[in-house]
């Protein structure tokens, strides 16, 4: 009976084989990083996609003006320090809700755009460090002196807690 040898060829040629092995396999592992959304270090994943969808619903709720449709987005726990050191200007989710009223009821135009710069979660809430960048146009109260054009360019926070398998805002809005 004869046997069968398979010949893999000369020393060098078996070890050049190796190494092409050894370089593809190398560089089909180097492929395998983590995903991050484009001009981000912000880590592409599913809970990371449901807070940036949320974020983008509200940027699409504020340009349409939708009150009744940004309010769904806010936690009953809703607070807003409005970023000064007094608190008579503070107001929860009730005040949130004529604080959108009244500004929204003035706005004559607007272009509003959210770039998203981190996101930290942690235990159920999230902070989402944005820049806004967008200009508005607001109805003067005076006719006399006449509309308000704004200009927004600034970093700002949104702070939102889980809700089950949504996001809402506690802050920010």
């Amino acid at each position: 009976m004869e046997r069968i040898v398979l010949n893999t060829g000369p020393v060098h040629l078996r070890l050049l084989r190796f190494l092409v092995i050894v370089v593809c396999a190398s560089g089909f592992a180097a492929c395998a990083h983590p995903a991050f959304y484009p001009g981000t270090t912000i880590l592409r994943t599913d809970e990371n996609q449901k807070i940036i969808d949320t974020i983008d619903l509200y940027r699409q709720r504020l340009v349409d003006r939708n009150v009744d449709g940004l309010l769904v987005l806010a936690s009953p726990r809703y607070r807003e320090d409005s970023g000064t050191p007094r608190s008579d200007d503070d107001y929860g989710y009730a005040g949130l809700k004529e604080v959108l009223k009244t500004r929204l009821g003035r706005l004559k135009s607007i272009w509003y755009e959210i770039e998203l710069r981190d996101i930290d979660l942690k235990d159920g809430h999230v902070d989402v460090d944005v820049f806004l960048n967008g200009s508005f146009e607001l109805a003067s109260n005076a006719p006399e002196i006449g509309d308000r054009y704004h200009r927004v360019s600034d970093y700002h926070r949104f702070v939102l807690e889980r809700d089950g398998d949504r996001w809402l805002f506690v802050s920010g809005m």
